[in-house]
């Protein structure tokens, strides 16, 4: 089931293998012009896609970062698209912490 409405569905067949993410920090936080957060190795974006003006990132989020992500609590991208922030977190990448 497909739940992050600001990216499309991936096929299991086409979705990047670990190593195109592998110069992705684990804690990082990519940020998608809708506010919608994903981690790296999200089956729902390419890695070669995550690029301003669309994407801002945090490479290095402070602690539990991921998990205090809402309206009330927004984390803005510090590369990228500085101007993006998260508001809410991937079903699917959330599901994985």
């Amino acid at each position: 089931m497909h739940n992050c409405a600001d990216c499309a569905p991936r096929a299991p067949s086409s979705s990047a293998p670990t190593s195109e993410w592998s110069e992705w920090p684990a804690a990082a936080i990519i940020i998608h012009a809708s506010g919608k957060a994903h981690l790296p190795g999200c089956k729902h974006i390419d890695p070669a896609d995550v690029r301003p003006p669309v994407y801002g990132w945090v490479l290095t989020p402070s602690p539990g970062a991921w998990r205090r992500l809402a309206s009330s609590s927004p984390l803005r991208a510090t590369q990228g698209n500085i101007e993006r922030a998260a508001v809410s977190r991937c079903e699917s990448c959330d599901a994985t912490q």
